[in-house]
């Protein structure tokens, strides 16, 4: 279901696509908006002295919106156990230094979050000739169409810039895998960025 996206009264102050980073390492941000999901869990082994297994940490994926970026938040109970930050960050000259996307190719990184192994990651960046608005509005169309359900779609609109808004959506909640998508709008530049990410598990 199309939903209107939350109109936020602060000004649009990032960029553009080429100042994004991709982070794994960055610590929470605070957002503008977020939407918080509640996941499945991969319950747990069941002792072999006791009949009942100690139940696993709930699981929860928050998108947030920090300006025309995101983070995706995966938490493990009270903790959390892995963070996506894609936004302006600048960059630095070591391995744990937000890194450029490489757009139109595949990201993958190995670690353990939360019983999770692998993340990846892919991210477009789309010059737009004609209407901005027009684009920016199929934009939230695909968002809201690709969400699993409609509390799943987080959008929100910035003053100012006719089609500045970004756009999240859960795409996949498994046991095994996670998936999210995001759409980063930058009416300055006619610039549309679209993410993919998602979690596994290992097989």
């Amino acid at each position: 279901m199309l939903t209107l996206p939350r109109p936020l009264d602060v000004p649009f102050t990032d960029t553009s696509a080429e100042a994004l980073r991709l982070s794994l390492d960055h610590d929470r941000i605070a957002p503008l908006a977020a939407r918080r999901i509640d996941v499945p869990t991969v319950a747990a082994p069941t002792d072999t002295e006791s009949t009942l297994a100690e139940a696993a940490p709930a699981l929860a994926l928050t998108l947030t919106v920090i300006g025309s970026s995101h983070q995706a938040i995966l938490s493990a109970g009270p903790t959390d156990a892995f963070i996506e930050t894609f936004a302006c960050l600048g960059e630095g000259g070591d391995d744990s230094s937000p890194k450029r996307p490489r757009w139109d190719r595949e990201h993958i990184r190995h670690g353990r979050w939360a019983g999770f192994t692998e993340h990846r990651f892919t991210a477009t960046r789309n010059h737009v000739s004609g209407d901005f608005p027009t684009a920016a509005a199929e934009v939230l169309a695909a968002g809201a169409d690709r969400a699993l359900t409609a509390d799943d779609h987080l959008s929100v609109a910035f003053p100012g810039e006719p089609g500045a808004l970004t756009a999240l959506s859960l795409t996949c909640a498994e046991t095994e895998r996670i998936a999210w998508q995001s759409w980063h709008c930058y009416p300055q530049h006619g610039e549309i960025v679209h993410s993919s990410s998602e979690l596994r598990r290992s097989t």
